[in-house]
């Protein structure tokens, strides 16, 4: 009995790992696991209009659609970045939205159009339903008399304005066509 208990206690202790040897013993080492420099960034990926990395399009355009998005979102009419659209076309959307009651949106990856403007694939969710589309918004051209050169040389920033809004009819979540894939985590690599 003696023995069977000293066996136990011995088995026990020797299943703990030493201080600090733990990190030693692992299959992948930490250094494979995480990122390293030079590595493509991994952006999160939406079912519906794919990838929500900003693309190869200039920053304030991004922000520009963000702020158009958000006034969408919280149903503000007087919005500056809605200014773009004619009354027509923004009541229409805000009726359209009013459908599902959003509770947030999603702007995927922008595009450079070939007439110079730059469109975003986007997502309103609601509770239990969805509205996808597409947003385009233009650099508006400089006033009358300023050349553009002139415009850059004083250093003024670029000013977007919603140039379009086109949105799908609105579906269940549930009724995805595409099924969900799965994409191992960014930082695990496999040999």
């Amino acid at each position: 009995m003696v023995l069977f208990l000293s066996l136990c206690f011995t088995g026990l202790a020797a299943q703990e790992p030493p201080e600090g040897e733990n990190e030693e013993r692992q299959t992948i080492p930490g250094s494979l696991r995480q990122p390293q420099r030079g590595e493509a960034p991994r952006y999160p990926t939406d079912m519906i209009i794919g990838s929500l990395e900003r693309g190869d399009v200039p920053a304030a355009a991004y922000a520009f659609a963000r702020e158009a998005l958000d006034a969408l979102l919280t149903e503000n009419k007087e919005a500056a970045a809605l200014s773009g659209m004619n009354s027509a076309d923004r009541e229409k959307a805000f009726s359209d939205l009013g459908k599902i009651n959003p509770r947030k949106f999603r702007l995927g990856n922008g595009r450079e159009e070939a007439d110079g403007a730059v469109s975003f694939l986007i997502r309103f969710i609601g509770r239990e339903k969805g509205i996808a589309g597409e947003l385009y918004v233009r650099a508006e051209l400089p006033a009358a008399g300023e050349s553009e050169e002139n415009v850059q040389n004083q250093g003024t920033e670029t000013r977007w304005r919603l140039d379009d809004l086109i949105l799908e009819e609105e579906r269940g979540l549930d009724e995805v066509t595409e099924g969900p894939s799965f994409d191992f985590p960014p930082y695990e690599r496999f040999f």
